[in-house]
C-alpha cells in the first residue's frame, strides 16, 4: 500500500445468489466524485454453492489474493443491506460487517446491494461496454436514472444526481407484481400462475424464471419440457437449435422490456433506463434483436413519455465492482480524519 494516506487498496466484491467475484480496487479519497477508481486487479471468481457461510468465501479470497495488507471492504450482495448487514435473499446467508471484522483482518467493512453497486457504476459507464437499445431523438434531461436486471433474482435500484452528488437508492422492486401483456405472455403467466400463486417479476425475470417460462412454453405446445438448465436454454436459443428454447427467450425478452418501462415511470427515470444483471450480458445479441424495445414502448398513454427514455444495457462485467469500489471511496471520504 502507498504512503500516500489518501490512497488505500480496498476488497471489492460482487456476490449473487450463483456466483461471487472479487478483486482489488486502488482508491483516491481526495479525487473529484464520480471519478472511476484508478486501478482494478487480482480478480478472481468462485460459485458461492462451494462454501457454507460468507466468511469461509471471503477467507478464501484472502488466501488467494497476492496482496495482504488489505484492511477495508466494501461488499455488494444480492440482498437488501443497510451498510453493515444484509440478508442474501437466495442462499440463506446473513451477512454481518461486524462479525466479518472481528474474524477477519479487515478492520472497515460496508456492506451493499449488489444492484446499487451496479446503479454507482453507470456514471463512469464506458460507452465501449454499453449497448444503446433505444436512444430518443434527443439527449434525455439530467433527472433519476433506474437500474435493473435478472440474475439469480431480479434487482432495482435509483440513482440520483444532485450538486455533483451522485445518490444510489436500492429498492426491492423485483418482489412487486408482474402484469403481462400480449397473448403469449398472459398465456405463460396463467399457466405458472395455476401452480405458484402470486407471480412476481423475479418470479419470471430471472435464472430460474427462464425454466418456469420454458415450461409454460412447452405445455403450450403439448411438448414434454427436457431437463436442461436455464443457461443451456439460453445458448439453444441464441444457437437457434431449439425452436422451444428461442420462443422463450423471445418471451422473456418481451417481459423485460415492460418490466422496464413500468419502473422507470414509476421511479421517473428520465434520465435513463440501464439493464444489467448476471443474465443479460450473456445473451446481448439476442437481447439487441428481440422485440424488447417495442414491449418497452408500449406503454398507452404513456408512449411520448417512455419514448424520451434511452433504454441501455450494460455489458461491461466489471461494472458492480467498479460501483463497490466507488461507493467504498465515497464512504472513505466521508468518514472522519484521525
Amino acid at each position: 500500500m502507498t504512503d500516500d494516506k489518501s490512497i488505500q487498496q480496498v476488497m471489492v466484491a460482487d456476490i449473487g445468489g450463483t456466483n461471487a467475484r472479487f478483486a482489488v480496487a486502488t482508491l483516491d479519497a481526495g479525487s473529484s466524485p464520480g471519478v472511476a477508481p484508478r486501478l482494478i486487479e487480482h480478480y478472481a471468481g468462485y460459485s458461492c454453492a462451494d462454501f457454507h457461510d460468507p466468511l469461509s468465501l471471503v477467507q478464501t479470497y484472502i488466501d488467494d489474493c497476492p496482496i495482504k495488507n488489505i484492511t477495508a471492504a466494501c461488499f455488494a450482495v444480492a440482498g437488501p443491506a443497510d451498510g453493515t448487514k444484509a440478508y442474501l435473499t437466495n442462499l440463506g446467508w446473513n451477512f454481518d460487517a461486524v462479525k466479518l471484522t472481528g474474524d477477519l483482518v479487515l478492520n472497515n467493512i460496508i456492506v451493499v446491494n449488489d444492484f446499487a453497486a451496479l446503479a454507482r457504476s453507470v456514471t463512469t459507464l464506458n460507452p465501449d461496454k454499453a449497448i444503446p437499445l433505444h436512444q430518443p431523438a434527443s439527449p434525455p434531461p439530467a433527472g433519476p436514472m433506474s437500474v435493473m436486471g435478472p440474475g439469480t433474482g431480479f434487482g432495482v435500484a435509483q440513482v440520483l444526481l444532485k450538486n455533483k452528488k451522485v445518490t444510489v437508492i436500492p429498492t426491492e422492486g423485483g418482489h412487486s407484481a408482474f402484469v403481462p401483456a400480449g397473448a403469449m405472455e398472459i398465456k405463460v403467466w396463467n399457466m405458472i400462475r395455476a401452480s405458484m400463486g402470486r407471480i412476481t417479476v423475479e418470479t419470471l425475470l430471472s435464472g430460474i424464471g427462464i425454466l418456469r417460462i420454458y415450461r409454460a412454453v412447452c405445455s403450450l405446445h403439448d411438448l414434454t419440457p427436457l431437463n436442461y438448465e436455464p443457461s443451456t436454454i439460453s445458448q439453444l436459443a441464441m444457437e437457434e437449435n431449439d425452436p422451444i428454447c428461442v420462443a422463450t427467450l423471445k418471451v422473456f425478452c418481451t417481459m423485460l422490456g415492460g418490466v422496464a418501462s413500468d419502473i422507470a415511470m414509476t421511479q421517473g427515470a428520465v434520465g435513463g433506463v440501464f439493464l444489467g444483471g448476471g443474465i443479460l450480458p450473456k445473451i446481448a445479441n439476442f437481447v439487441q434483436h428481440s422485440e424488447i424495445v417495442k414491449s418497452y414502448l408500449d406503454k398507452p398513454p404513456m408512449e411520448k413519455y417512455v419514448e424520451q427514455i434511452p433504454l441501455t444495457l450494460i455489458i461491461d462485467p466489471e461494472a458492480a465492482l467498479i460501483g463497490a469500489a466507488l461507493l467504498a471511496e465515497e464512504a472513505i471520504s466521508e468518514s472522519p480524519r484521525p
